[in-house]
């Protein structure tokens, strides 16, 4: 017999029928946990690693084993850890917002190279790389943690009006 028989053998058997529940009745709506879990925002660093990725591997040679951990890494949690998650970030990546972010990321970070480069300060030692990198690291995780906070803000508003309409069409049957 193992553990876990033992302890279940020694637990009483449960009731066959369970109390009726007096009170106000639970609509679905209640019972049912929300759709859309908000993705941590440590995870959005990986995102900014990534994006920032051009600046560290002109910090050093040996820059891309780092590069490698961090999208293994963020392979695995993704898989993992964040499974739940994936519906907010598939939803995240549909909207509009988010693929404007990433255009203007990409244009900032080739807007200020080029200006650099153009007023003669470009970013040409290792010190310099890492500090743009960390900047463009920082405003990626801002940028992304305020665009999930919009998009949550905006579905739950969505689900309040779908439940607000729902509610007339549940009484009046």
């Amino acid at each position: 017999m193992t553990i876990t028989e033992a302890v279940t053998a020694q637990q009483p058997a449960p009731a066959a029928t369970a109390p009726a529940v007096t009170g106000p009745a639970v609509t679905p709506a209640a019972e049912k946990p929300a759709e859309y879990k908000p993705i941590p925002v440590a995870f959005f660093a990986f995102e900014g690693l990534i994006g920032a990725s051009y600046d560290i591997l002109k910090t050093s040679s040996y820059a891309w084993v780092v590069i490698a951990i961090a999208i293994a890494t963020n392979i695995a949690l993704a898989r993992t850890v964040l499974r739940g998650r994936l519906k907010t970030a598939r939803a995240m990546l549909k909207g509009r917002r988010t693929r404007k972010l990433a255009v203007g990321l990409i244009a900032l970070r080739v807007g200020v190279h080029f200006v650099f480069g153009a007023i003669g300060v470009a970013a040409t030692s290792p010190a310099a790389h890492l500090a743009f990198a960390v900047a463009m690291c920082a405003t990626t995780v801002a940028l992304l943690a305020f665009d999930q906070k919009v998009m949550l803000r905006a579905l739950d508003a969505e689900a309040a009006r779908a439940s607000r309409a729902a509610q007339p069409a549940a009484q009046a049957a």
